[in-house]
């Protein structure tokens, strides 16, 4: 017997998802392949008649959901007896109403009226830095056990999303967006929240795109919290975005999903995509002239990466943006140094993905850049500059996020350890480009 779910794009109904007991199914419905630009679920999943089959249908709804063994096992408990921790199709039935992207997925018994049964439950700051010290005594613990938001983000780091609404946060319940997600860190990095919000706010000071993000203190406990760049606020709401309370999801994916990668092979060491898959794909999908400047973001992503020694670009943490036949990439996110640590060793240390031929951000300089930049079709002397550049202006900026004085409430001690690290990292690479 085949088990259906309404597939949601931006408040419309795309199609069918389909689940036997063997693999899962899409296809999308006639009305809305006869719109006039739909958005596509997946640029691996291209709008058309088609059904499509496990191998392309998995690696995404797969990317939609905690890359996180316990926390799936303890989904699977909460939503027994019809939800298995093996089953993509089962958990995005149970927690599919608000996900990366504006992708929703819905029982057809509630397609009539799903849309109406979105609220807010009202949170403290005493209740939110309950559920951060619950996720840091168990970071299998996303969801908060007394309330029924239903919420699903990828990634391995224990999240939880939340709206903001009147200067106040509360918790969706039913189809009502998120706008923020909230990281409490990672318990065994001393600081880690206060380290992503310095490294995505460095990326801004320094000219690249990246996710917004302010360090917050819920009753003591510390977290980072990003705006999500996959919802927009709008003046009113009004079809066809169908949107709730004045919130529109705006279109998304990784490029794991985008290539039709399981996220267990995000990264490029473990068969996922390098830069050359992921830039071969934005050629295919843009013009010349945009795929050249998307190609360029790409590179300066990793190339910021490389920069602040941060070991975990892989596929999974760049995304796509999807809007009809429009497509942009990503602002990044997700983003850490080592550099603070007792396990950093600049010598041993890997990217996530090759440059040049290497993993060794010890081992790439001027040369290894401009040769990366040239195989990606760029003005390699271009590019070397646009490094040079970033590099230079880096350490200012290092040293006037590290005097603010609300991030050294948080942590003084970490705020300094973080500051001289990343100075020293900066200084290496100014030494490797030279």
């Amino acid at each position: 017997m085949t088990r259906q779910l309404l597939v949601f794009v931006d408040g419309v109904r795309a199609g069918v998802l389909g689940c036997d007991v063997r693999s899962s199914t899409f296809r999308y419905d006639r009305p809305y392949l006869a719109r006039r630009t739909p958005t596509p679920l997946s640029l691996s999943l291209p709008v058309g008649p088609r059904e499509y089959g496990p191998e392309a249908v998995e690696p995404f709804l797969w990317g939609l959901l905690p890359d996180n063994a316990e926390t799936l096992r303890r989904w699977a408990l909460d939503a027994r007896p019809q939800a298995d921790e093996h089953n993509p199709f089962t958990l995005l039935q149970h927690y599919g109403l608000d996900c990366a992207g504006a992708v929703q997925f819905v029982r057809p018994e509630n397609e009539a009226t799903f849309e109406r049964h979105g609220g807010l439950s009202r949170l403290s700051d005493t209740q939110i830095g309950a559920q951060i010290r619950a996720m840091n005594a168990d970071p299998s613990r996303w969801t908060f056990d007394d309330r029924d938001g239903r919420f699903s983000l990828g990634g391995a780091q224990a999240k939880f999303g939340l709206l903001r609404e009147d200067d106040a946060w509360a918790l969706p319940t039913g189809a009502t967006p998120t706008t923020h997600i909230v990281k409490p860190g990672i318990p065994e990095f001393r600081g880690s929240a206060v380290n992503e919000h310095v490294c995505l706010t460095l990326a801004a000071r320094l000219g690249l795109v990246a996710a917004r993000s302010r360090i917050d203190r819920f009753d003591g406990e510390t977290a980072v919290v990003v705006e999500r760049y996959d919802r927009l606020r709008l003046a009113e709401a009004r079809p066809p975005e169908r949107s709730a309370r004045g919130l529109r999801r705006i279109h998304q994916e990784d490029f794991c999903q985008a290539l039709s990668v399981m996220p267990s092979q995000k990264y490029e060491d473990d068969g996922g995509p390098g830069l050359g898959r992921m830039a071969a794909l934005l050629r295919r999908q843009l013009p010349r002239d945009e795929a050249q400047r998307a190609i360029e973001r790409l590179l300066l992503g990793v190339a910021f990466n490389w920069l602040i020694a941060a070991p975990d670009a892989h596929a999974k943490n760049y995304s796509v943006l999807l809007s009809g036949r429009q497509i942009a990439l990503a602002p990044l996110y997700d983003i850490a140094t080592l550099t603070p640590y007792d396990r950093y060793r600049p010598e041993r240390m890997r990217l996530a993905q090759k440059v040049a031929g290497t993993y060794r951000p010890a081992e790439i300089g001027g040369l290894g850049w401009r040769t990366e930049a040239a195989a990606r079709d760029l003005d390699p002397d271009r590019f070397g500059d646009r490094i040079t550049e970033l590099v230079a202006a880096a350490p200012d900026h290092i040293r006037a996020l590290c005097s603010d004085p609300a991030l050294r409430a948080m942590d003084p001690e970490f705020v300094d350890d973080l500051r001289a690290a990343l100075l020293d990292r900066v200084a290496a690479a100014a030494a490797a480009l030279r």
